[in-house]
């Protein structure tokens, strides 16, 4: 390993590795079935235990204290096996980074009480018709006494068949465009809310998504989270994150598909020798691998970069976390197909993981904004500063 890691960060790493291991004993079995089985709350509850979906938060507070490369580190580990489970740690990481912006101390220590004892959250910001247009929102949140009454529609709401609480966003002022979009905490058993069915998807089948319904939701006005009209701002802090975790992510997926057609190369026998031994796979191996060491560099750079910035929501952060996911995402897909023709025939048993990971592989080219927005929005930063 080219990376010096300190005691603690090779003991995160370590543990989530062992996380890895015992999810990967049952991950196929997981992965055939659509939505939240057993096996899938049994994970959970296995990552909760072993810290893996608090690592951000300060030890005061119950959680590991970790900067995000220590975080990083943790999810690339449980990538290598499912990239859907280790969405859902950089997601808790997310949805920490947002309670923090609440101004009521009360609200925010319950919240994350909540997260302490393993509640999972689900951030809502997606709706049907929109996508990533958040200037056409069409979910409203409008004034009612001391309070707010919020409706709406959110599609795409990672974890929310799931979850016990909702950060929602939504508009306050439409005049304003994306200034005047706010963001709220909604507890999942407050009435007018509630999850659709889980959405059968193609990869990062264990991060299942659903659609979430508001009508005529009343939050007290404490749960509004930071100021009115401040929502894209609390986001944006959330989604570089996100963006930094979805490239590490892939980073993962390519190395466990990488550690599996390496395995396969040298304990399969064509023409009187292992596959390695033939000078033409030799050189797809050598470029998957160069590939995923330049890729993991870039990744670890940006997390030990922005662990010693004060402001993580400026343009030139969410330009290097466009890179990072539009980049690493890009070669996860390349390496993966790679892995799966290593296999031949078999590379298309589910038996073999190799299928799955090429599936996880391809999604993390779409979530957290697909990779054309990626593109734009680095386009825009080089437009305006260069």
């Amino acid at each position: 390993m080219l990376y010096t890691l300190t005691p603690e960060q090779a003991a995160v790493r370590d543990s989530a590795a062992a996380v890895a291991r015992k999810i990967s004993e049952t991950i196929i079995d997981i992965d055939r079935q659509t939505g939240h089985s057993k096996e899938w709350w049994d994970a959970i509850h296995l990552l909760e235990k072993e810290g893996m979906l608090k690592l951000h938060m300060p030890k005061e507070l119950g959680g590991g204290g970790h900067g995000l490369f220590t975080v990083v580190l943790a999810e690339e580990e449980i990538a290598k096996v499912d990239g859907g489970f280790a969405n859902i740690v950089s997601h808790e990481a997310c949805s920490y980074l947002i309670f923090t912006n609440a101004r009521d101390a009360a609200l925010r220590d319950n919240c994350l009480k909540r997260m302490q004892e393993g509640v999972l959250t689900c951030i809502a910001i997606t709706e049907p018709n929109t996508g990533a247009d958040l200037a056409r929102m069409q979910t409203e949140a409008r004034r009612d006494g001391d309070g707010w009454i919020i409706n709406g529609h959110k599609r795409v709401a990672s974890l929310a068949a799931a979850a016990g609480m909702y950060l929602v966003f939504a508009i306050t002022d439409r005049s304003k465009g994306t200034k005047g979009i706010s963001a709220f905490l909604i507890h999942g058993d407050t009435p007018g809310i509630r999850a659709g069915e889980v959405d059968d998807v193609m990869g990062y089948r264990q991060l299942p998504p659903a659609d979430v319904f508001l009508k005529d939701v009343r939050v007290p006005g404490v749960q509004l989270l930071g100021e009115e009209g401040g929502g894209l701002k609390i986001f944006a802090q959330a989604l570089n994150v996100g963006r930094l975790g979805g490239g590490t992510q892939a980073l993962g997926i390519a190395q466990g598909a990488f550690d599996l057609a390496l395995t396969r190369a040298k304990e399969r026998n064509t023409f009187g020798k292992p596959l390695i031994e033939h000078q033409a796979l030799q050189f797809k191996l050598a470029e998957m691998q160069t590939q995923i060491e330049t890729s993991r560099a870039f990744v670890y750079q940006v997390a030990q970069w922005m662990d010693t910035l004060d402001d993580i929501t400026t343009a030139e952060v969410g330009k290097y976390c466009a890179m990072v996911k539009s980049h690493c995402s890009d070669m996860a897909l390349k390496v993966t197909i790679e892995a799966v023709q290593m296999f031949g025939a078999y590379g298309n048993y589910r038996s073999n993981h190799v299928e799955r990971l090429l599936r996880d592989a391809k999604v993390t080219q779409l979530v957290d904004g697909p990779n054309e927005l990626m593109k734009m929005r680095i386009g825009h930063a080089l437009a305006r500063n260069g």
